[in-house]
């Protein structure tokens, strides 16, 4: 089939989609701008990317362009004078070229995403609602599409079910400008989160931040410690969560660029002998060309690693990248299939690939939060289940059920939709600033993550301000499809001491989600509950659980949070469950390799929890 024809099949399927129709035969650019994450790096600098640098793998070079303008060290408001609206300098090439805005022509797209150094360098909220407005409002007056993205999230810990918002207000001041402009909004501060919590501050700091020990690459050959800055690996990741969302994104001006994005093949990653490993490059898709890397770290110190080898058996013995040093990294350029290599370890054996080589068929997918897939799922006995979707992996110390607010404003205690906790749900009025608020007592101040379990069957997002003590906190809850699927939205604050209240307030005229319980990763009481002496761990003993034959047995129901780890230590599944009493299935299906884990059961609202340990075959 000549160029020509396919581009022509390509738009008829695609209903001639572009609300002003570009010429047939017109391509389509796609602007990139921001700072240092989304910035180009030279090739002295690898493994270091910024998000954009590979991002036009993704897309089909016939159609379209990508065009990466981020520029390292700027804030909304030097990016704008500096790169937006004058020429400027491309840092990587030395050349002179003219400022974004003139670049831009009809059916263009600009994604925007500043924030990471308007916090560090204190541009204020004004300064920086101005510009960023003044670039979605340039770009439109140009025919462009502009989409607004929160910045990455920086692998800092500050435990393992907690990412600091390290900048602070100004993810949710791009929230709010996307409501304000009607910009569509690709929200990367909650995504990364969701996946970082998902891979674990171990994992996060090897394989995606800059964050790794000497040994590994010539450029970095005494390590780096950068939880900003991200690895290829990292890069990659944080595309290819940016393309889930152009798949499924409730704006029809992003759901077109789907029509172009490329096929994905899979690399499934394997380890023999299984457990020889303490982390390796999890199982990803990549498109056509994008370079990828495979990384393994060993259990044992200084155990004999024999090498990588690809699906046919053969041992891969070259790099792409020739910066490489480490013998167990391999980099590779993805081929138009899928396909599946193994890192072999002494007394392991290479495993041969058995599949078909097929793209990975998008058409089932849904997206959501988590940006993960379920490893386990829980049913209970009495046939209600619990799915990963419907109550992410935030591990609850507190929990409270929403259906009575201590006082409220315009809203409704209702029933009415199945899947809600405790009694139901709090139904927020269809207008804004109608609220339910919870007095609640907290031991001691400190940085906690809220967790709140939703359900948002509108098709747009709904903004919701947590006023907690003297704070604000916005949380932006994204739809779940009906409003019989519950999700959980979370936000990252500092908890007060002592007497105190969150009060949820809604901020669109749709009013806000039906919310059916929120929690903390911290002990907080209702008020009037707490103990009367500074809270401690107490001494009457856990619930008891008994595991058997795929059975897990309680003896009482009731929220309650879920761990496996792996022998190493490190966490390979979490999730907020609802128990009953007696059996509760218990499915560990691929991808948890066979092999022994701890398991760690803590129910809401107790002190203590439950260990043993299960056996995987």
């Amino acid at each position: 089939m000549n160029a020509k024809l396919k581009m022509f099949l390509r738009f008829a399927l695609a209903g001639l989609m572009l609300a002003a129709p570009l010429s047939w035969a017109a391509k389509i650019t796609i602007y990139l701008c921001g700072d240092s994450t989304m910035q180009d790096w030279g090739t002295g600098y690898y493994p270091k990317h910024g998000m954009g640098q590979d991002f036009s793998f993704f897309f089909d070079a016939d159609y379209v362009t990508v065009y990466n303008g981020g520029c390292g060290g700027t804030t909304s408001l030097t990016y704008y004078k500096g790169c937006w609206s004058s020429n400027f300098v491309n840092k990587q090439t030395g050349v002179s070229t003219s400022g974004i805005r003139d670049m831009l022509k009809t059916g263009d797209y600009v994604f925007i995403m500043f924030g990471a150094n308007d916090n560090g360098y204190k541009v204020g909220q004004d300064s920086f609602n101005h510009y960023m407005t003044a670039m979605v409002t340039e770009a439109r007056a140009r025919g462009a599409y502009p989409i607004l993205l929160t910045p990455i999230r920086r692998g800092n810990f500050t435990n393992a079910d907690s990412v600091y918002e390290s900048y602070h207000a100004y993810p949710a001041y791009t929230r709010n400008l996307s409501v304000t402009t009607g910009a569509p909004l690709i929200d990367l501060d909650t995504l990364s989160r969701n996946l970082l919590l998902d891979v674990g501050e171990a994992y996060d700091h090897e394989f995606f931040q800059m964050y790794f020990p000497a040994g590994e690459y010539s450029g970095w050959a005494s390590g780096t410690a950068d939880n900003q800055h991200l690895q290829q690996m990292g890069a990659n990741a944080m595309g290819r969560m940016v393309t889930e969302q152009i798949r499924e994104h409730s704006a029809d001006s992003v759901r077109r660029l789907a029509n172009y994005l490329k096929p994905m093949y899979q690399v499934d990653v394997k380890v023999s002998p299984e457990g020889a490993d303490s982390m390796t490059t999890v199982s990803a898709y990549y498109p056509e060309g994008m370079t990828v890397t495979l990384k393994t770290v060993a259990k044992a110190k200084g155990a004999a690693f024999k090498g990588w080898y690809d699906g046919g058996g053969n041992l891969v013995s070259t790099n792409s990248q020739t910066t490489v040093t480490a013998s167990f990294i391999k980099t590779f350029v993805m081929g138009k299939k899928s396909t599946q290599y193994t890192a072999v370890y002494a007394n392991g054996t290479a495993q041969k690939y058995a599949g078909t080589g097929t793209a990975v068929d998008f058409s089932g997918l849904k997206v959501n939060s988590s940006s993960s897939a379920a490893l386990i799922e829980i049913s209970s006995s009495s046939g209600t289940e619990e799915s990963f979707s419907s109550h992410a992996a935030m591990s609850f110390a507190s929990l409270f059920y929403a259906y009575t607010p201590d006082t409220a404003g315009a809203g409704y205690s209702e029933s009415a939709n199945a899947g809600y906790l405790g009694s139901g749900y709090w139904n927020f009025a269809n207008e804004a600033n109608s609220f339910a608020e919870y007095y609640l007592t907290s031991p001691t101040a400190g940085y906690a993550t809220l967790g709140v379990i939703y359900a948002n069957g509108g098709s747009a997002n709904r903004m919701v301000n947590a006023y907690l003590g003297d704070h604000d906190y916005y949380i932006d809850f994204p739809p779940t499809g009906s409003w019989t699927t519950w999700d959980t939205a979370y936000m990252d604050m500092d908890l007060f001491s002592g007497d105190g209240s969150v009060k949820f307030i809604s901020m669109t005229a749709d009013g806000g989600p039906n919310i059916t319980a929120f929690g903390f990763d911290r002990m907080v009481y209702k008020k009037g509950e707490a103990p009367a002496a500074v809270i401690s761990p107490e001494s009457t003993a856990s619930p008891a659980f008994r595991f058997a034959d795929g059975v897990l047995y309680s003896s009482v129901s009731g929220f309650a949070d879920l761990r496996l780890f792996r022998m190493d230590g490190t966490c390979a599944y979490r999730s907020g469950v609802l128990l009953s009493k007696g059996a509760n299935r218990l499915s560990v299906p691929a991808p948890l390799a066979r092999g022994t884990y701890g398991v760690v059961v803590k129910m809401s609202g107790k002190s203590g929890a439950t260990a043993f340990r299960i056996d995987v075959r």
